[in-house]
């Protein structure tokens, strides 16, 4: 039997993959719709390009849940726990093959009902990354930062180091 949280969490998915096939027919901009793997779990994304150099990519996906400790620290536990974020990119090198950017993040972890280890989060960040096309549909993308993560369980904050590596599938792509 599926949960509330699961059936909003499919209903996401599902607005945002019709929003993706349509939106394209409606705009000359590039879109692109991917599906993506690594570190953070599975998600899938749209970007949506504002300028040639400035991208914005919105995700929805399953990965690994935080928690801050009630004194000092954090814990970061491998589950299926949704979450949702948005990445605001400019590419300082912007080449076909390769592209080097500066972007900003924000991520939402909706946490664990059923789980005290898993709290709602919310982490911004501020990082250097490098997108390197494999093939003509697939990238890999690794980025390094630092950011602010805030647990509203525990109602504490603390700054870390981030760091991702992501293998993303290109599965719709508009010009």
């Amino acid at each position: 039997m599926l949960t509330q949280p699961i059936l909003t969490l499919r209903n996401l998915f599902l607005g945002l993959f019709f929003f993706s096939c349509i939106s394209p027919a409606l705009s000359q901009e590039n879109h692109t719709v991917y599906i993506n793997l690594g570190g953070q779990g599975i998600e899938t994304s749209y970007k949506y390009r504002l300028t040639y150099d400035i991208h914005v990519e919105v995700f929805l996906g399953l990965g690994p849940g935080y928690k801050l400790e009630k004194d000092k620290g954090y814990a970061v536990e491998y589950d299926f726990i949704p979450f949702a974020k948005t990445n605001l990119k400019w590419h300082f090198v912007n080449e076909e093959e390769r592209k080097f950017y500066l972007g900003t993040q924000a991520k939402y972890s909706f946490g664990k009902v059923t789980d005290e280890s898993f709290n709602k989060i919310l982490l911004t960040e501020l990082h250097v990354g490098h997108e390197e096309r494999i093939t003509k549909r697939l990238l890999l993308n690794t980025h390094v930062g630092g950011g602010y993560i805030q647990d509203f369980d525990v109602q504490r904050g603390e700054f870390i180091f981030t760091f991702g590596v992501t293998l993303k599938y290109a599965i719709l792509s508009r010009k």
